[in-house]
Order: C-alpha cells, then structure tokens, then sequence
C-alpha cells in the first residue's frame, strides 16, 4: 500500500507563486514540507535546498496567511 502526502501547493497563496513553474512549486512544497515536520529552522532549509533564507521565510509566512 502506498501512501502520498497531500498537496501542499493549496495553501500557498496565488500571490507568491503566481504561475510557478514545475521546479518552483517543487521548492516551495519542500519548504512547506520541511517547515511542517517542525525539525528544521529556516536556516538549514535554505541551506539544503540552495535558497536564501528570506525567501524560505516568505514561503512559510505566505503559506500561512501571515502576509497580504
């Protein structure tokens, strides 16, 4: 049996990602999905997958509403 983890790209707002490309929206949901297991920092996200450290911020605070 396999099982799959929902889709995070609903809840980050149109406004952030506009019409993301594939490999966008596949960053985005790598921080979402990292952030959410709740061991990582912003930091180490960034540094794993090769972002800065204020987009991965804007990611989350995006994704959860905190900014318009």
């Amino acid at each position: 049996m396999r099982f799959s983890a929902p889709s995070l790209s609903s809840s980050v707002p149109s406004s952030l990602t506009g019409t993301p490309t594939l490999p966008r929206q596949i960053l985005i949901e790598q921080v979402l999905l990292l952030w959410r297991e709740g061991r990582r920092d912003t930091h180490s996200i960034a540094a794993e997958l090769g972002l800065d450290e204020h987009d991965v911020c804007e990611i989350i605070e995006q994704s959860e509403g905190r900014r318009p």
